[in-house]
C-alpha cells in the first residue's frame, strides 16, 4: 500500500503547484503576475541640456576684436613676427595639428588660432567672453539683436554646421580681412535673442567655425 499512497502524494503537489504558477489575478496568481520583462539592452536616452562648452581656466585678457586682428596679434604673421609679440607659444592646444595656441589660454578654451604649414597665422577667434568688436562693443555673448544694430547691413545668417550660423558685416568682401561671428542657432531659427558663440577674424575668406582635428 506504500508504493500508491506515495504516487498519491506526488500528484497532489503537481496539482496544487499548477493552479499557483501565475496564471491568477493576485499574487501567485493575481493581478499583475506574470513573466519578469527583460532589461533593455540599450537603455532610453536621457533628456538634458547639450553638453556646456569648456571655459577658460583664466580670465581672458580685454583684447580689441578687429578685422584680421585680434589685439596685437594679426592674421597673416610669420613665425617671427608673431614671436615677437610675446603672445603665443610653440604647442597644440585642442588639435595635435595645431603648430601654436595663446599664452593666456593655453586649453585653448577661449582664444583660437590657426596656422599653416610654416606657423604663419590664418585665423584668430574668440569663443568666450571677454574680448570686445572695436565697432559696436560686441562680445561672446551679445545677442543677434546687437549684431544687427551694430552692423545693419550683414549678411542673412547662413548654415555653419551642428546646428549653428554664421553671418558677415558687409565690406567684408573681394579679398578685404574678414569678421565673423558665429550663432547659436541653425539660420531658419536664429531670433533677436540667439547670442554669438564666437567671432572669428581671417585674411580674405570666410572664417573656419567648424574643423575637424
Amino acid at each position: 500500500m506504500a508504493r500508491p499512497l506515495i504516487l498519491a502524494v506526488v500528484l497532489l503537489l503537481a496539482l496544487a503547484g499548477c493552479s499557483s504558477d501565475g496564471d491568477g489575478d493576485g499574487p501567485g496568481g493575481g493581478p499583475g503576475d506574470g513573466p519578469t520583462p527583460i532589461p533593455s539592452a540599450t537603455p532610453p536616452p536621457t533628456s538634458g541640456p547639450a553638453p556646456t562648452p569648456p571655459v577658460p581656466s583664466t580670465a581672458l585678457p580685454a583684447l580689441v576684436i578687429r578685422p584680421a586682428a585680434i589685439g596685437d596679434a594679426r592674421v597673416g604673421m610669420t613665425r617671427p613676427e608673431w614671436e615677437a609679440t610675446g603672445l603665443f607659444a610653440d604647442g597644440a592646444a585642442v588639435c595635435e595639428s595645431e603648430l601654436i595656441h595663446w599664452k593666456d589660454d593655453p586649453d585653448g578654451a577661449g582664444l583660437r588660432v590657426l596656422t599653416d604649414e610654416d606657423a604663419t597665422i590664418t585665423q584668430l577667434w574668440v569663443t568666450a567672453p571677454g574680448p570686445v568688436t572695436a565697432h559696436g562693443d560686441l562680445q561672446v555673448g551679445s545677442t543677434y539683436a546687437e549684431l544687427t544694430a551694430a552692423f545693419p547691413d550683414s549678411t542673412e545668417p547662413v548654415a555653419d554646421g551642428y546646428d549653428q550660423a554664421s553671418i558677415y558685416p558687409p565690406g567684408e568682401e573681394d579679398g578685404l580681412p574678414y569678421l565673423g561671428f558665429l550663432l547659436d542657432a541653425p539660420p531658419d531659427e536664429v531670433a533677436a535673442a540667439t547670442p554669438i558663440v564666437a567671432i572669428a577674424v581671417t585674411g580674405g575668406e570666410p572664417a573656419s567655425f567648424q574643423f575637424d582635428c
